[in-house]
């Protein structure tokens, strides 16, 4: 009775195991391709006077960048299109997790030169919905001690 106990455990164990992994491995798949920063919101009611985002440039630098994700090795790069705004291309890596009922988009900006494993940091949102045509993601945030969320508007371009 008791070997029959832990195969039945061990056996919803590893359904769950696949199915959460499938969950991810569908949401990196349907990233792949390229993307456009359309719009960055707050649960302010959009656009707080925030300097900056990600320790690297300000909202409107963000908006209107273009993503390009490679779903097979995890890597991208991003480009900003304002004028005012550095032009080269920012490389990244990327993945995806599952935390219970939610599903996390994890990325960390790679400077020229530097290597992937040598970056310790990063950043992590979550991905609130996706579709074919467009994806968001949430990234909480401290803001003037209140804790606000910001929207990561995507679009397929």
């Amino acid at each position: 009775m008791k070997i029959k106990f832990l195969f039945l455990t061990l056996a919803v164990f590893l359904l769950a195991a696949c199915g959460s992994t499938k969950v991810v491995r569908s949401s990196q798949k349907g990233l792949k391709g390229n993307w456009t920063l359309s719009s960055i919101t707050t649960s302010e009611g959009g656009i707080v006077k925030i300097k900056q985002l990600f320790n690297q440039a300000s909202p409107g630098c963000f908006e209107g960048s273009r993503w390009s994700f490679v779903s097979n090795n995890n890597s991208g790069t991003y480009t900003f299109q304002d004028a005012s705004c550095s032009a080269s291309a920012n490389s990244i890596k990327w993945f995806m997790e599952e935390n219970g009922d939610e599903v996390n988009f994890l990325w960390k900006f790679i400077p020229e030169g530097t290597k992937a494993k040598d970056v310790k940091t990063g950043y992590k949102l979550k991905l609130v919905s996706q579709n074919e045509t467009e994806f968001v993601l949430a990234q909480d945030a401290t803001f003037e001690g209140s804790i606000i969320t910001i929207y990561y508007d995507f679009i397929r371009n």
